[in-house]
């Protein structure tokens, strides 16, 4: 019993120190690791699938932040003042996914027409004119709320909490899960 022990101690040993980088030998001969993986049974630890789809960062729901540098746009305060839920979409009208993500976000609220309401940021202009007062306002409503890349989907539920938040490309089933969630 003890030498199992002491083999599996040994085999634990030797991934922690090929895991963290270091050589590719083995602390334990591979007859010795052979027997230590025929007796020691097989554990599965079960845990949350991972949504590879989803990346929602850590920390929702949240109040949607009282407490920025501008002040919050008037479409926004009023649905939240009216305890509407929202999709808050930043975007940059000069990328090409973004015509692609419209298409999945509309084809989403679609189906929950009436549900939530769509507030849309361009934070970009075009290249040939400066910045208007929209784009100044959206960019730095943007840079508060922490979004650093376009396009930025933000869920606002009737209570004013954010439930979701994503950077990047998503489908439309996704986003009509999450629309789901912040609409119940």
């Amino acid at each position: 019993m003890r030498r199992i022990i002491a083999v599996l101690v040994a085999l634990s040993m030797a991934f922690v120190i090929v895991g963290c980088g270091g050589g590719g030998e083995a602390a334990v001969d591979a007859t010795e690791a052979e027997g230590a993986a025929a007796a020691a049974p097989a554990v599965v630890v079960a845990g949350p699938a991972e949504d590879v789809l989803s990346p929602v960062e850590s920390g929702y729901p949240a109040p949607f932040p009282e407490t920025i540098n501008t002040e919050i746009p008037e479409a926004i305060q009023q649905k939240l003042d009216d305890g509407r839920p929202m999709v808050i979409f930043f975007y940059d009208g000069m990328q090409v996914v973004t015509t692609d993500q419209r298409t999945e976000l509309d084809a989403a609220l679609a189906e929950y027409r009436g549900l939530i309401d769509l507030v849309t940021f361009n934070l970009a202009s075009p290249v040939d004119s400066p910045p208007g007062e929209d784009v100044k306002v959206a960019t730095v409503l943007a840079a508060d709320l922490g979004i650093t890349a376009t396009p930025y989907i933000m869920i606002v539920d009737r209570n004013g909490f954010v439930t979701w938040r994503y950077k990047g490309y998503i489908d439309r089933e996704v986003i009509g899960r999450e629309v789901l969630r912040a609409t119940e």
